[in-house]
């Protein structure tokens, strides 16, 4: 199935953004130890330099089963299907992310406030690692599209994510979904009269 471009209305809607990095690059450092020396008219000077050098990251821990919920698998699938149009490995589905991320719907549905603590409770929360990113729908709600609840739960889905895909490079949803060091993602999909709020939380 080939990413989906066609035009809808919803161009008005309302998007909530979080995002934080959490530290600086992750995975192991190694140490390069060069010894330089140097004849003087004093005799021999021996200098020391190390020079320090990023590994790369630790492979992330393997994709949780997918829930029963297909409305989960499709945001996953349409979220992958972007990155791989910027040429961007896709991402595993984290089941306790995904509780996090459910929470952060169901307090969108609330207060229909952005959460402006997103930075606090990602920095130590189950399964997040050291960078994270949060991309949640209107705040108010993404109204019915269909009658039949399967139906209009893929057609608000793929407009809301197609709405920040659609913000192109600079955009901090848009950067959250390709990001190539996010690696996994917690989906939460929440109704509430009727409406949905969506929060995908992002991390490495």
């Amino acid at each position: 199935m080939g990413i989906r471009t066609a035009p809808f209305q919803a161009t008005s809607r309302r998007l909530a953004l979080g995002f934080v990095a959490l530290s600086v690059a992750c995975g192991a450092d190694e140490a390069q130890r060069s010894v330089l020396v140097e004849q003087t008219a004093n005799g021999p000077r021996t200098t020391v330099v190390m020079t320090r050098m990023e590994g790369p990251p630790p492979a992330p821990p393997p994709a949780d089963p997918l829930p029963g919920d297909p409305l989960v698998a499709f945001n996953l699938e349409i979220l992958n299907q972007y990155r791989e149009h910027e040429g961007v490995e896709p991402l595993r589905y984290s089941a306790r992310i995904s509780a996090f991320a459910i929470e952060g719907s169901k307090e969108l549905a609330l207060t229909h406030v952005p959460r402006a603590d997103f930075a606090q409770r990602a920095d130590g929360a189950p399964a997040f690692g050291v960078r994270a990113g949060e991309n949640q729908s209107d705040p108010d709600g993404i109204p019915p599209l269909a009658t039949d609840p399967q139906v209009s739960g893929k057609k608000q889905i793929e407009e809301t994510l197609k709405l920040m895909y659609d913000e192109s490079h600079g955009g901090k949803h848009f950067d959250n979904i390709v990001n190539p060091r996010f690696r996994r993602v917690g989906v939460g999909l929440y109704q509430s009269g009727g409406r949905l709020y969506l929060t995908n939380d992002f991390t490495d």
